[in-house]
């Protein structure tokens, strides 16, 4: 190259002038911005791009803690005692080596209500949702952009539901029992669940609204002393009472 400074710049001004040409053309053709690979300039659309990911952006969820279930079995204690029902909280029942995983027993004259409480937050959902609520393997949970899995509740209540019914038969309780799933975390929002599967919210509605729950002659008192024996609760009053003498 000359080193004449008229030449020179001549040579960069025709530099320049080919690249106003053809930068467009190149743009067009291939779909990226060539001016932003070369020279690192952002595209005017970009902050429109950034803007439109932040509204996009899920909010932050949280899984459950140990005041969400407190909250829940408190409101549960208000509600039974004030509709002619008995609560026997937790309801451990073991039998054959067993336990049952549930959070409490709502004992009313017309029936046995185990709960199975969850504290999983996010959008819950079957696993499977063309296979019966109680045969598919597990559930979903979307949670902060992931995906996970948990056991299926369902079938989990099923295996409790004949846990209770073996000990109850063996201990002498004759009553209508069923298990349901709570999930009690307040951010949790299920899709596409079982009408069995409640919020803390729904599942008082349930109790309130069931007549066969109602209408019985069920014992409430003696069976909820029962009950709260094969959850070994009464045990742990003794031991606690004994401690302090």
């Amino acid at each position: 190259m000359t080193d004449n400074p008229s030449q020179q710049f001549l040579f960069v001004a025709f530099l320049a002038f080919a690249m106003i040409l053809l930068i467009p053309i190149l743009q067009k053709r291939t779909g990226k911005d060539i001016t932003r690979m070369l020279f690192g300039i952002r595209s005017r659309k970009e902050p429109d791009s950034q803007e439109n990911v932040k509204k996009n952006r899920e909010p932050r969820v949280r899984n459950g803690t140990k005041s969400d279930l407190t909250a829940f079995v408190a409101q549960l204690l208000r509600f039974t005692s004030k509709n002619g029902m008995r609560l026997v909280a937790p309801g451990t029942v073991s039998h054959d080596g067993k336990t049952a995983r549930l959070t409490a027993l709502v004992v009313a004259p017309g029936g046995i209500v185990g709960v199975y409480c969850l504290g999983f937050g996010g959008t819950i959902a079957p696993g499977n949702r063309k296979e019966p609520a109680g045969k598919t393997a597990s559930w979903r949970q979307h949670i902060n952009g992931e995906d996970k899995s948990f056991d299926n509740p369902v079938k989990a209540c099923q295996e409790q539901q004949e846990l209770i019914r073996s000990a109850m038969e063996q201990a002498g309780i004759s009553a209508v029992l069923e298990v349901v799933t709570v999930f009690t975390n307040p951010q949790a929002s299920l899709e596409s669940t079982p009408a069995f599967v409640y919020h803390p919210k729904s599942f008082l509605q349930y109790l309130k609204e069931k007549e066969e729950l109602k209408t019985g002659t069920l014992d409430i008192h003696q069976t909820a002393l029962k009950l709260a024996e094969l959850a070994g609760i009464k045990k742990e009053e003794k031991e606690k009472k004994g401690k302090k003498t």
